[in-house]
């Protein structure tokens, strides 16, 4: 969570007592008695940004010409690379992927059809050229040989025995291998993809076969993905916060975080693995190997500043022994997921990845509380295709279960009220003697039954819940890119409506227009409590706080919050008609005995009963 973030809490809580408080001495007062991998460092040289849509880095004028590539290094005696070029085209259901022989049978693309950058175009996790100073991402395998070089099939052309340029994958064609080999002296290493039509993962086998001679004392090979995954989000710097590197170990996550100076490869070494990976904001890449055992894990990265935006790229390797001693034909599998970082998606693959949903920082704490609003959002979404209107009964069905919360707090703060003037008899009388003030006012409390906290304690109650619904718009990827209605076309982006061309100062070309309503919901809310009219500039000074910190945040949260203050108003409305039935002549309260705000509260009527 960044600095603003924590800012903007601190100021909600803040305020909202600040709020309480207010609305609390607007409630209106009775008259007185007569008695609320490796570390790689940052090159400065920019490079050529990717031409397929891609995060908007470009506000400063695009980087400028791809540095020359290094000179190759030898390749290792005895291997035989293919001369011709291949590119495989794999179509699924939900995605598009490109397989080249080139650079080790890699992937080359990998668009994902139903996710979209914000400037148009299908979401692709691999960058097939240089990415400002981050060098092209994607999968390796590498080891030893015997002389003690390393081979990165990376740095070779395999051959491939496919034949056909594409593969489409559907109900009738579930699943497809493609298979790639790399001749070595007497033996050969394969690598062998396996699709499927409904996942965002492949499997991956990688295949030594007659390399007892070759591979060297080492003894083991690395399987890699290096340099993270792409900015996909129009806030760029929100995208790279939330990256990171992982891995799962022994039921414990392992964190690394070059934002937290973290510059040097974490090694984890002997441990049961059961994955590891690599996020941004709403995207995964997690390699899981069908056979959890003791691997060698190394997590690194580096990250440098561009355009005040700290851009990150992680790397993440497992070290996978092999047999000792190595057999003429041996094989290693992994699942390696490469999609969205939904929870009940990645929660199919029964390896815990669940756990990267809605973790970072402080959302672990309030995780049970937001998986369970999530829950709520996708069974309603399930019947109401529109996250907008999901939002609006979501925050009528909070209404409901808090309004017993709600109405107690109500009668709460009523019972202050009712009690002021005599509080304010205390002050006067011991204002030199605070010990004796505070001891007067709880016997003053327990006369009239009352918790002074009892107006506050709902609402603190009602506190995890806001926070969790905060996480959820703000984290999760069920609302991006969910439009609403009119220019609300992103709840999980804050709604710019467009001003044709006009520049207002502060603001921009285009306005966020939920948050001047949400703002305005609270100025009405109050008014319906202001009495005093000298506290009138009072009414404003909480909404402008309001509509500064909600500014930036997503819209669906904004619509949540204008939704239930409409809800609140309507609510406070008719619990204080049912508690104070009708008027009486120049406008005061005419009440019921029993039913209104008594005039003795309840344990002085139950003293004065057994008198």
């Amino acid at each position: 969570m960044d600095s603003r973030s924590v800012i903007g809490f601190l100021l909600i809580i803040s305020l909202t007592f600040v709020w309480l408080w207010y609305n609390q001495s607007q409630m209106p007062q009775r008259p007185p008695a007569d008695s609320t991998g490796v570390e790689q460092p940052a090159r400065p040289d920019s490079a050529r940004m990717p031409e397929k849509p891609a995060p908007d880095l470009s506000s400063a004028g695009r980087p400028g010409a791809q540095p020359a590539a290094p000179l190759p290094s030898p390749a290792p005696s005895g291997i035989r690379s293919d001369s011709a070029q291949r590119v495989i085209s794999i179509e699924s259901s939900l995605l598009l992927a490109q397989i080249s022989n080139r650079g080790g049978g890699r992937l080359t693309g990998w668009t994902l059809k139903k996710y979209d950058y914000y400037r148009g175009g299908q979401v692709d996790l691999v960058f097939e050229e240089a990415f400002l100073t981050i060098e092209k991402n994607g999968l390796e395998v590498e080891f030893m040989d015997r002389d003690g070089k390393p081979v990165r099939l990376t740095d070779f052309d395999l051959f491939s025995d496919f034949t056909g340029n594409s593969v489409i994958l559907d109900e009738n064609t579930p699943t497809r291998e493609v298979e790639f080999y790399l001749p070595v002296a007497n033996g050969r290493i394969v690598k062998k993809y396996i699709f499927y039509n409904d996942k965002y993962s492949f499997d991956m086998i990688i295949r030594f076969e007659g390399l007892q001679d070759y591979v060297g004392p080492q003894r083991w090979y690395s399987v890699k993905w290096e340099n993270g995954l792409p900015a996909t989000e129009e806030n760029v710097a929100e995208d790279y916060d939330y990256a990171r590197a992982y891995a799962y170990q022994n039921g414990e996550l392992n964190e690394y975080d070059v934002s937290k100076g973290e510059n040097k490869p974490k090694f984890l070494s002997g441990t049961r693995t059961d994955w590891t990976a690599i996020r941004n904001k709403y995207f995964l890449a997690a390699i899981i190997p069908h056979q959890p055992q003791e691997l060698n894990v190394a997590l690194s990265g580096y990250g440098f500043e561009h355009e005040e935006h700290l851009i990150k790229a992680y790397s993440t390797s497992l070290g996978v022994n092999f047999p000792s001693p190595l057999p003429a034909f041996h094989a290693d599998t992994f699942t390696v997921y490469l999609g969205p970082l939904d929870y009940e998606v990645v929660k199919r693959y029964d390896a815990n990845l669940e756990n990267l949903v809605m973790s970072k920082g402080y959302e672990q704490y309030l995780r049970p509380i937001s998986i369970a609003i999530l829950w709520a959002f996708k069974r309603l979404h399930s019947l109401i295709p529109n996250y907008g209107l999901v939002i609006i009964i979501f925050s009528i069905l909070i209404k409901i279960i808090l309004h017993p919360l709600t109405k107690k707090s109500y009668q709460s703060m009523s019972e202050m009220q009712f009690v002021q003037p005599e509080m304010a008899k205390l002050r006067e009388k011991y204002k030199s003697d605070p010990q004796r003030l505070n001891r007067e006012m709880m016997k003053l409390y327990k006369e009239h039954g009352i918790n002074p906290l009892g107006g506050c304690l709902p609402t603190l109650l009602q506190m995890p819940l806001l926070f969790a619904l905060f996480i959820v718009f703000r984290s999760t990827i069920q609302l991006r890119g969910e439009p609403f209605m009119l220019w609300i076309t992103d709840l999980s982006r804050p709604d710019a409506l467009f001003l044709g061309g006009i520049t207002l100062p502060l603001i921009g070309q285009s306005i966020h227009v939920l948050p001047f309503l949400m703002g305005a919901t609270m100025i009405w809310q109050s008014k319906m409590t202001m009495t005093d009219p000298k506290q009138k500039a009072m009414i404003y000074l909480m909404p402008v706080f309001m509509i500064f910190i909600f500014y930036s945040l997503p819209s669906g949260l904004n619509l949540y919050y204008a939704i239930f203050n409409l809800l609140s108003m309507a609510q406070t409305h008719m619990i204080k008609k049912k508690m104070h039935p009708g008027n009486g002549e120049n406008g005061k309260i005419a009440q019921e005995p029993e039913k209104a705000v008594p005039a003795k509260s309840r344990a002085a009527r139950v003293s004065k009963k057994k008198k």
